[in-house]
Order: C-alpha cells, then sequence, then structure tokens
C-alpha cells in the first residue's frame, strides 16, 4: 500500500470508529550510519522505517498514538488502541485539529539532494573515515585518537486530515560528529564539531576537522577568572543559546511564563532593543524548514522580537486558540494531543559592530564561547557554567576553563549593549555577538 494510502485508510477508520476529528502523519525513514575510529570502522548500517502518528479528537477530548506500521491489520491495531485511550482523557475546550483556513503548503524549499539520498553504504563509511584522516592531516598529534560518525537520513512526510489537508514531501538530512584528542600528558581536552547539512556538498569535511581542533586546543595555558562584575562577551558559538531561550520564552505552553517572570506580554518591551529575534520557516535549504507543520498549517517568517519588543509567540492550534491567536505554523507530533511546538530556522538578526570593535572595547571581562550547563531552565535569575577566555585591555588574554555568570535574568536581556555583525544563519538557531554590559563572575576552577 503506497502512503498516501496508508495515510488516508487511518482517516477513513478513525471517522467510521466514531472520531469527530483525526490526523495521520506518516513519516517514511532512510537511515545509514557509521562510526569510525583509528581508520577502521567500527559500526556501519542501514534500516528503513515507517512510522504512523495519529491523532483524534471527540468531544473536546484528544488523544495520540505513534507506532510502526507496513500493514492495514497494524494499522487498525493503532487505530483501535488511540480510540480506545480516548475515553480516559479530560475535556478541554482548545482540544481540535487545525482551522482548515490556517493550513496549506509552501512553495518548494530545496529540502532535499538526490545524491544524498542514493549516497551508497560503502560511500557513507570512506566520507566518514576520510573525514577522520583531515584531523590527522592538520595535526599529527591527534594520531589514534579520532573519532568521527556519519548519520544520512532521507525521509518522505505525508500529512492527511480529516479537515481536507493533504500534502507531502522529502527532505535530506546529513549530520557529520568528529571527537579528537591528544596523546600528551598536560592535554587533557576533548576536541568535538559537527556539520549538519541538507545536501551531499555542504560535508566539508576540512572545516569540520579546522573546528575540531580549535575546540581541541582551545584551553591550554587556562587560568581562574577574576571574581566581581564585569561586561560579558557572548561569542556567536554561545549566544545561540541565549537566541533558543528567548525562544523558549516565547513558545507554546512557556508564553504565560513570560508575565510570571515579569518579562511582560506581547506588545511589551522584554529586553533591549538592540535585539531582533526571527523565526524562518520559509528558508530555502534551511535546517528547519518544510512546506508545512505536522498540523498542515503553512509555515511563515516571523518576527518574534522587534527591536527588543515581543511581537508574536511561537504557537500551534492548541496554544493559538488559548490565547486567542492563530497558529504561527510551528506544532510538531509528540505523545500529547496538544501536539509540542518547536522553533524553525530561529536567528537574532546581525547588528551594525564589528566583533573586534565590541572586543576591543571591554577593558576587563569575559568572552563566553561555551555553557557547559546541561540545560538552560526559565528562572529569574540567569546562573549559568560557562568556559571562555578573559580579556585584558580589549584583547584576549587567557582561557578560561569553568566559570560561573549570573544575574537577573531581565536585567542581562536589557543590559545587551552591542550586537555584531558576524551572524551565520545557516544554523537552526543562530544568533551574531552579543555584548552584556555586565554580569557577577566567579570562578569554578
Amino acid at each position: 500500500m503506497a502512503d498516501s494510502d496508508l495515510a488516508e485508510a487511518a482517516l477513513r477508520l478513525c471517522r467510521k470508529r466514531g472520531a469527530e476529528q483525526a490526523d495521520a502523519l506518516l513519516i517514511q525513514q532512510q537511515e545509514k550510519a557509521v562510526s569510525v575510529f583509528n581508520q577502521k570502522v567500527q559500526l556501519s548500517g542501514a534500516n528503513e522505517t515507517t512510522r504512523m502518528i495519529i491523532r483524534v479528537f471527540y468531544d473536546h477530548r484528544g488523544a495520540v498514538i505513534h507506532g510502526n506500521v507496513a500493514t492495514e491489520e497494524l494499522l487498525e491495531t493503532l487505530v483501535n488502541q488511540v480510540l480506545t485511550s480516548l475515553q480516559f482523557t479530560s475535556q478541554d475546550k482548545y482540544l481540535g485539529s487545525a482551522e482548515s483556513s490556517e493550513t496549506g503548503t509552501d512553495a518548494p524549499l530545496e529540502l532535499f539532494d538526490e545524491r544524498l539520498a542514493q549516497l551508497p553504504l560503502n560511500r557513507v563509511e570512506e566520507i566518514a573515515l576520510a573525514a577522520e584522516q583531515k584531523i590527522k592531516e592538520q595535526d599529527q598529534r591527534t594520531e589514534n585518537l579520532i573519532t568521527t560518525s556519519l548519520q544520512v537520513q532521507s525521509q518522505t512526510v505525508t500529512l492527511r486530515t480529516s479537515a481536507g489537508f493533504s500534502g507531502s514531501y522529502k527532505h535530506t538530512l546529513a549530520t557529520l560528529v568528529a571527537n579528537a584528542a591528544m596523546d600528551e600528558p598536560d592535554q587533557k581536552n576533548l576536541g568535538t564539531a559537527n556539520t549538519v547539512t541538507r545536501s551531499l556538498d555542504g560535508l566539508d569535511l576540512a572545516k569540520t576537522a579546522e573546528r575540531t581542533l580549535r575546540q581541541l586546543t582551545r584551553l591550554v595555558g587556562d587560568r581562574p577568572a577574576p571574581a566581581g562584575q564585569f561586561p560579558i562577551l557572548f561569542a556567536p558559538s554561545s549566544a545561540r543559546t541565549i537566541a533558543s531561550m528567548l525562544l523558549q520564552m516565547c513558545s507554546g505552553p512557556a508564553t504565560l511564563f513570560i508575565e510570571t517572570l515579569s518579562l511582560g506580554k506581547a506588545g511589551d518591551a522584554v529586553c533591549s532593543p538592540r535585539v531582533t529575534l526571527v523565526d524562518d520557516a520559509t528558508r530555502k535549504n534551511g535546517i528547519g524548514s518544510a512546506p508545512f507543520d505536522h498540523e498542515g498549517v503553512k509555515p511563515a517568517r516571523k518576527v518574534i522580537i522587534e527591536k527588543g519588543v515581543l511581537k508574536d509567540y511561537l504557537l500551534n492550534s492548541y496554544y493559538g486558540r488559548s490565547l486567542r491567536r492563530s497558529s504561527t505554523g510551528n506544532a510538531v507530533a509528540n505523545g500529547d494531543a496538544r501536539f509540542g511546538v518547536r522553533h524553525t530556522n530561529a536567528f537574532i538578526e546581525t547588528g551594525d559592530v564589528d566583533p573586534k570593535d565590541i572586543l576591543a572595547d571591554v577593558k576587563r571581562g569575559l568572552l563566553v564561547t561555551r555553557f557547559l550547563s546541561p540545560a538552560m531552565t526559565l528562572s529569574m535569575n540567569f546562573t549559568q557554567a560557562v568556559e571562555g577566555f578573559w580579556i585584558e585591555d580589549g584583547k584576549v588574554s587567557y582561557p578560561v576553563r569553568a566559570a560561573a555568570i549570573a544575574a537577573p535574568l531581565r536585567s542581562m536581556l536589557e543590559g545587551i549593549v552591542a550586537v555584531g555583525k558576524d551572524l551565520d544563519p545557516d544554523a537552526a538557531v543562530a544568533s551574531p555577538t552579543l555584548l552584556v554590559n555586565k554580569m557577577n563572575v566567579s570562578s569554578l576552577m
């Protein structure tokens, strides 16, 4: 049975068994994965899966189920299970499929690379081995201490809804991860880097090797950071985490949390006027792009924060209804009948200052290159463990292996006094260099 027929069959079964509304999301995936060490393939394999997500609604109740399906018999079992679970759920007036007026598809977004999709497993192995070799060529001290892995995915996503939406698209994704260490007694660092791309040409092995080695040698000669209040300069690699935090605050269930944190609501200033945050699902070849979300809502380019003012939220249909707004096309299927909310291609807009000039204006401060904390939770205070470099008289002085930075969240967001013009928008979340006027710094060494 064709994928579209399987999705249609799921809808027919759901309506036949009494569901008022139903969505059937089918994801067919082909994956090849390779891991190599010391110029030898350690793991190599390929698999195919067909996964169905069925969501049903009746009398303001909702249920969702995930499962691997290949036949109508397995599909019928899945439908029976989700409808049985429906009777044990609570009523919620905001539950339901996306409004038909909001659904639709975007123009082709160049998400599929035929060459990458057809890459044979032996070629995936060769690329992973070549990536390891590139690192060794650039620094012989890493010999026999390198691991690389390459994962290549090709998906066909098909969505059918009882509201009449019907859509399908293909996309590819390759993820290359490299790790390296050095065989030296005083060198205890680990260098790691990853490249995520939708095309075969996007697998730049030399660039990945260069970033891995830069990470490997970043903390040689490290010293503790001084304690006190200092300016904090966030490099793009760490500033993107601040962008992620802002997205989290403006997404789905967290939207009410913004007011709890006394940050404000739509129409209020929530951070520095130098900050504009955008989520753009229409970017061609974007890592987070798609012609429709998991409810069939057409994507759009959305300005979430404009010059410090909160303009919009990231919403799916459920949270849109609860806030009396429309879905923004950011729905993602999960184990909750409300579905989740996720960003697509998000970034803080580039500023007009060269990051070298921003650095030169910092007399004493900390350049943060990486967050060490496992997660950034929303709270009244921004407190994180970081690593980076100490700045003296506008120049990088020495590496800092571990320090704590802290400030009230609102003060930190309002204290962004400079935004660099070094934005690299290729990542799913990106930011240029950001300078915060002052935060508390203490050493963790």
